[in-house]
């Protein structure tokens, strides 16, 4: 099998069929940002002093060259680093020290074991460059405090000529003004931060969107699910009733919404899709000589006796003669979709209890008759693959023009197994989103060890909503027909 190639309008798609998730994602990092730089981060505030430097030619020449204003711009390099050094930052901290008490000190710094601030701690809040590359020394300092950032400035201001002349023996500098305080804080930046935090947010929700839909393996494609395993799709099912929570799943008011029958308020477009079904399962039982088929999936809760019981409605509709036999003895639901007793049923029949005669249910929507699953019995398996069965299947293949038998699941147990013989083959029904490939495997390796043929699958469930040209294939078909259900009943109308 080829891999799948993912084109630019799926990656599209499955955004924005996740852009809510995206949104709200953002919308929770760009609002906890603007929180914390807020009211949790401190705000800080700078000031800052400039000096000119000049170099001994500078200082005696009344016109000033290329070459004496690079000679200037290389010194204020090298009066940078020495500003760095711990002698000079140790001088700075024990000027600051007698302006401030310890107390207030140690808010801001941090103290040795002596009680004096460290070169280190000072030296944090400082800044020094070339100012726009010229001769201008630019010394900032970034405190949470606007007075103790300018007095840091002026203090080094102080500090910087007597070391530069000493250690450096060239050139000389001069303060430009005194540092001022400014009350603008220069920091956090509640815009930026919050700019920052909602894409942030926005860039994971994104990245996790993606590899969740990379990892996931679930069936939500039935063109690849026909080319891996090569065989037909006989039906593609829309999702009937919206979304359903885990303890309703699969319950009796669930199946109620999605049954045909009886049932004014199942969208068109999903009527279509059991005709559609329907057309497509005729043309595959034409090239075989029987007409007796199961319906089963991999495991319970993925639509089959929901399947089942529809395509046995519009089967019916057809004027053929339509039996179905609810063989899941182990959780029977069909006399509950058709609102039928289940005290005599084909546990009976192939128990020789009751005869068929009486225990089929006939005429229940037109041509259609059902066979409810009837009493549990202890063993279904060995009744299903009885001989019994085999009379059964021989006796109504002559009486229907189609029989459906509504099978296990076929990964827990081995029921359906025991039709193999019997039947033209099994119609697998997967649930979109909720069916993974690996249990696809497993249930295909299965019917094949016990050559039990795949008639093929239908995709149940599928949303509308999701990545994808699949998606969009499915809109339009919704759209479609919706569009063509509306003119239909607007010609009736005006032909009255």
């Amino acid at each position: 099998m080829e891999e799948q190639e993912i084109s630019l309008r799926d990656l599209f798609e499955l955004l924005l069929s996740k852009i809510w998730i995206i949104i709200i994602a953002a919308c929770i990092g760009g609002a906890g940002a603007f929180c914390i730089s807020k009211f949790l981060i401190a705000p800080k505030y700078s000031s800052n002093v400039s000096m000119y430097v000049k170099s001994n030619d500078n200082a005696e020449q009344k016109s000033v060259d290329y070459q004496t204003i690079t000679a200037s711009k290389s010194l204020v390099s090298t009066y940078i680093e020495i500003l760095n050094n711990d002698v000079v930052m140790d001088e700075v901290a024990a000027r600051l020290e007698g302006l401030y008490k310890k107390s207030k000190l140690e808010e801001y710094f941090k103290l040795d074991d002596d009680g004096h601030i460290t070169a280190a701690s000072i030296r944090s809040y400082f800044s020094m460059e070339a100012a726009n590359e010229t001769e201008v020394l630019k010394i900032s300092a970034t405190t949470t405090n606007p007075k103790l950032s300018a007095n840091l400035c002026n203090i080094m201001a102080d500090v910087a000529p007597d070391f530069l002349i000493r250690v450096v023996g060239a050139g000389s500098v001069e303060k430009i003004g005194d540092a001022k305080v400014y009350y603008d804080k220069v920091s956090p930046s509640v815009r930026r931060y919050t700019a920052i935090g909602f894409i942030g947010f926005a860039v994971i929700a994104i990245a996790v969107v993606f590899i969740i839909d990379a990892i996931d393996n679930t069936v939500k494609d039935s063109n690849e699910m026909s080319d891996k395993y090569q065989k037909p799709i006989i039906g593609e099912i829309l999702t009937i009733g919206g979304k359903v929570s885990k303890d309703k799943d699969g319950t009796s008011a669930d199946r109620k919404k999605k049954l045909l029958l009886g049932n004014s308020d199942i969208p068109f477009n999903v009527v279509e899709n059991y005709k559609s079904m329907r057309t497509n399962l005729m043309f595959s039982l034409s090239t075989y000589g029987n007409k007796v088929f199961a319906i089963s999936s991999c495991d319970p809760s993925e639509g089959k006796s929901v399947t089942a019981a529809n395509l046995s409605t519009t089967l019916a509709e057809t004027e053929n003669k339509v039996l179905l036999i609810d063989a899941d003895m182990r959780k029977p639901v069909q006399h509950k979709n058709f609102r039928l007793k289940n005290k005599d049923g084909l546990s009976a029949v192939l128990s020789g209890e009751k005869s068929f005669e009486q225990c089929v249910f006939r005429g229940t929507n037109g041509n259609l008759d059902i066979l409810t699953a009837g009493v549990i019995p202890p063993n279904p398996s060995e009744l299903i693959a009885s001989d019994n069965m085999k009379a059964l299947v021989e006796k109504v293949k002559a009486m229907y023009d189609y029989v459906i038998i509504d099978a296990p699941p076929i990964l827990p147990v081995t029921d359906v197994l025991g039709l193999s013989s019997l039947i033209a083959g099994v119609l697998v029904v997967v649930r979109y989103g909720r069916t993974t490939f690996n249990e696809l495997d497993d249930c295909t390796k299965k019917l094949s060890l016990a050559n039990c043929n795949i008639l093929g699958f239908v995709l149940n469930d599928i949303h509308k909503k999701h990545s994808g040209a699949y998606s969009y294939k499915y809109k339009y078909k919704y759209d479609y027909s919706y569009k063509y259900a509306e003119s239909s009943k607007a010609g009736k109308a005006d032909s009255k």
